[in-house]
């Protein structure tokens, strides 16, 4: 398997004793110069000496065996100036010097300074092209360099010679001088190598080798890989250091055991990497098994029937054995995340950090290590139709953690505080009920008072206080319930073999206070158990007392006036007073603890409901500060808002529940959706004050309101009624798209299908970090546009995020130039990586243009007829 493409520090004009202003005491052997530029860093040098290649091979031979690459070359001083000539690795001196017999340079003269080829640069070049090397003009800045032309025009005219393959600068801002004589006619490659100069003692020396350098992005520093860089640049050409590592998260390895991809592993770099193959071949079912290990698939509940597509590929290609293992680097770690394919979604992922040379599991969830940016080939098209869903793209650069978590505890505090309220409500309504009957009883109490003695009726009436009091303290206690006491478990981090002895005593403590709290929690149901029986037995023998009390009080009034009536008459007044006892226990019980509860748990709703509302706020307030940011990084493809008018159509769902019965129409109801918050509309119906909510203007009328509040009371729907207080009404994400033909910005609604697409995918790739999965973009854009946006965006941010494509689109691959090719086949059944590397190697080559372009009879003859098209 091939080498994906990563920078390499490049030497390009290297020094020997072989030129003549060179000092052998200077540099030592061959072996010192391979010496001191691997001590240098540097992964590949040119032997460029003046005239000569006299040193080339032996430097060639001391670096066999190692891993610096040499390439032999020459500095030619040609009528003009100096010219480097760089040849593949491997190439005998010989050629070189028959190139330098070729030029005019007679083999008795190689090596000598004040000998000048027959030709100036451009056809110095051209002749160092034919003999299969690269001509880059050296130190264009200084004397004997290529600015130093007299004649502008024929300097200008040289700049553009297309057999110059780079210019090599000593100083960086020489490259403005450049670009300022060329406006745009021609993207240079500028390049940087040391000439071997020791400012400190201003001669040529081994000490200077590498002091400027040139980082070459490619599979290998050879001059294929050299040659591709050259020919793209702004990509593969670094004349500022480069980072070994990735400071963004990367996906470095997929392995697959077992189903249609077992045996495989795809290697993957920190830049752009596309999977080729035809239909069947499996580059989709790559990013899949990528997004399952990571549990990240597609939404199931906001995307059902893709969600269904994926899974049931997941299952045919996985089985029930297929297991998913994908390495990734993260925060300066490295991980492993394993996943045992289960259709129910039963096996989660394992995730495994690297700790020296062995690889332990943690507790951790992939999710938090590493987030994806992936997209199947339906969801772009469904994020295009969702103003909802894509508000997505949006909280993928944004940490709405905190928010999002407080967000959580403040609806199930309003759950909770809804059973409260609506409890409170309750007893409210009941004992205004018993309230009410207060004055009523009392005055028939008092005229059926008269009738008897007036102790009697004191007697009478502090017995039935006392049987209130009795039973509603044996309620009270019954209706106590114990304390659940969890003392938290010893959860133990990376285990550190010398602290055993500690971690055992701390789980030995634990386990002790867990054994004391369920000690002292059964102790305390004990006590309440006994408690509320011997309560029972309490009342039982006070109604045994209170029986007799009225047998003796009975008898009294028998011996006083015999077969009267008013056994009957203290029989209905003890009936009286225990209502009255009730109705005035109800009044005082009313006002000191219902009225003044249900006051506090309604102010606490109110308090969460504040807290609800901000906390949305400041979602939308990080939102709209994300978007501000996009609409800098897409300004001139796509505009973004956040309107202050979120989606209404779960309210209006939730309105159908209280309508049922109701006779209100449906335009109503979606008025009402519409203009009422669901906040506002729940408080009024709740308290009853359902006319502040009419608006004749937007079609709400009184009659309608009425008819929903009594549909709620006589229904019983205030749990309903609550719960939508928490209803969200989710912002939305807007989105216009400045087509290419036209100058005015467009709905996202009002596009066709790959302008949805190519619209959202801008948005996807302006910025980020996180990975980023897609599946096959080019099937929902217009061939133009992915060259007009989306290789725009892949180029422009390369470096800050790695991408993963499975894709047919040469755009993508060779215009957004992919550091890493994988092509796959499948055959028999079975599906395998056929070759991976950069586009620079021959066998790569080969395969993406089979499987981009159909092979080469067809590419050569798209392009002999659409040829005519790029010629000015």
């Amino acid at each position: 398997m091939g080498q994906h493409a990563k920078f390499w520090a490049v030497d390009f004009h290297v020094h020997t004793p072989g030129s003549s202003d060179a000092k052998p005491e200077n540099y030592g052997t061959a072996a010192d110069i391979v010496a001191a530029a691997l001590a240098a860093g540097l992964d590949a040098i040119a032997i460029t000496d003046h005239n000569t290649s006299a040193w080339c091979d032996q430097v060639a031979a001391a670096a066999a065996g190692t891993e610096l690459v040499v390439l032999p070359g020459v500095e030619i001083s040609t009528t003009e100036g100096h010219l480097l000539a760089i040849f593949e690795e491997g190439t005998s001196s010989a050629v070189i010097n028959d190139l330098l017999v070729v030029l005019g340079i007679k083999s008795a003269d190689h090596g000598k300074l004040d000998v000048a080829a027959s030709y100036g640069i451009m056809d110095t070049a051209r002749h160092v092209e034919d003999a299969g090397g690269i001509a880059i003009p050296a130190h264009i800045e200084k004397p004997k360099g290529l600015l130093k032309l007299g004649v502008g025009a024929h300097l200008k005219k040289t700049l553009l010679a297309e057999h110059l393959s780079a210019l090599e600068v000593v100083h960086l801002d020489t490259r403005t001088t450049v670009d300022d004589k060329l406006k745009d006619e021609r993207a240079v490659a500028y390049v940087r190598g040391s000439d071997t100069w020791d400012p400190v003692g201003s001669t040529h020396a081994l000490s200077g080798i590498g002091a400027r350098r040139t980082w070459v992005k490619a599979s290998r520093p050879d001059l294929v890989g050299i040659r591709h860089a050259l020919a793209d640049p702004d990509l593969r050409i670094s004349l500022e250091p480069v980072a070994a590592e990735a400071s963004h998260p990367v996906i470095e390895r997929v392995e697959l055991t077992g189903g249609f991809l077992g045996g495989q592993a795809i290697e993957l770099c920190a830049d752009l990497n596309c999977l080729l193959g035809g239909t069947g071949a499996g580059k989709s079912l790559v990013l899949e098994t990528i997004r399952y290990a990571f549990d990240q698939q597609i939404d199931k509940r906001a995307f059902p029937a893709i969600w269904k597509e994926v899974h049931s590929r997941l299952q045919a290609a996985l089985g029930d054995t297929g297991v998913v293992r994908v390495q990734f680097a993260a925060d300066g770690q490295r991980y492993v995340v394993e996943r045992v394919f289960a259709a129910d979604g039963s096996a989660g992922p394992t995730v495994l950090q690297q700790t020296a040379d062995d690889w332990v599991v943690v507790d951790a969830d992939p999710t938090a290590l590493v987030t994806l940016a992936a997209f199947s080939q339906g969801e772009v098209l469904e994020y295009s139709r969702e103003p909802v869903g894509r508000m997505s793209l949006i909280d993928a650069g944004i940490d709405l953690a905190a928010i999002e978590a407080d967000l959580a505890r403040t609806r199930r505090d309003l759950k909770a505080n809804a059973e409260s309220l609506l409890d409170g409500r309750r007893r409210v309504e009941e004992l205004e009920v018993l309230a009410a009957k207060q004055v009523e009883l009392e005055e028939q109490v008092r005229q059926l008072a008269a009738l008897f003695d007036t102790d009697v009726v004191k007697q009478q009436e502090a017995w039935q206080a006392e049987r209130t009091a009795l039973r509603t303290l044996s309620d009270q206690v019954a209706g106590l319930a114990p304390p659940a006491i969890v003392v938290p478990e010893a959860k133990r981090p990376t285990p550190v073999e010398s602290n055993d002895d500690l971690f055992l005593k701390v789980e030995a403590q634990v386990d002790a206070l867990q054994q004391a709290a369920d000690k002292a929690v059964a102790d305390l149901k004990a006590a309440m158990d006994k408690g509320t029986a011997e309560l029972v037995a309490i009342k039982g023998e006070w109604s045994t007392r209170f029986e007799a009390f009225k047998q003796q009080l009975d008898a009294k009034l028998e011996a006083i006036n015999p077969g009267s009536s008013l056994i009957s008459l203290r029989g209905r007044l003890e009936s009286l007073q225990a209502k009255l006892v009730e109705a005035r226990a109800a009044k005082d019980e009313l006002d000191k603890v219902a009225r003044p509860a249900l006051e506090e748990v309604t102010g606490a709703r109110e308090t969460l409901i504040a807290r609800l509302q901000d906390l949305r706020r400041q979602r939308r307030d990080l939102r709209r500060q994300r978007v501000l940011t996009l609409n800098e990084k897409t300004a001139g493809f796509v505009k973004l808002d956040v309107p202050n008018t979120g989606n209404w159509t779960a309210f209006r769902d939730d309105l159908n529940i209280l309508k049922v019965g109701s006779r209100v129409r449906e335009d109503v109801l979606d008025a009402i959706a519409r203009t009422i918050h669901p906040i506002r509309f729940a408080r009024h119906m709740l308290d009853g004050t359902f006319n502040e909510l009419v608006n004749t203007d937007a079609g709400i009328d009184a009659t309608s309101l009425a008819r929903l509040y009594a549909n709620i009371e006589e229904r019983d729907l205030r749990v309903q009624l609550l719960d939508l207080q928490l209803i969200d009404r989710p912002d939305v994400l807007t989105v216009k798209f400045k087509k290419p033909d036209g100058g005015s910005y467009v709905p996202i609604e009002s596009l066709a299908h790959g302008q949805k697409c190519t619209a959202i995918l801008v948005i996807l790739l302006a910025d980020g970090t996180t990975p980023v999965l897609v599946d096959q973009p080019e099937d929902a854009l217009h061939a133009p546009w992915i060259e007009e946006y989306l290789v725009d965006r892949l180029r422009s941010l390369r470096g800050s995020r790695q991408y993963i494509f499975a894709t047919r689109s040469p755009g993508i691959v060779v215009s957004g130039d992919a550091e890493q090719i994988v092509t796959m086949k499948a055959t028999a059944g079975k599906g395998e990586v056929e070759a991976c590397g950069s586009l620079e190697r021959h066998d790569l080559n080969r395969l993406a243009l089979h499987h981009l372009e159909g092979g080469p009879v067809p590419f050569k003859r798209r392009t002999r007829k659409l040829l005519v098209s790029t010629e000015d």
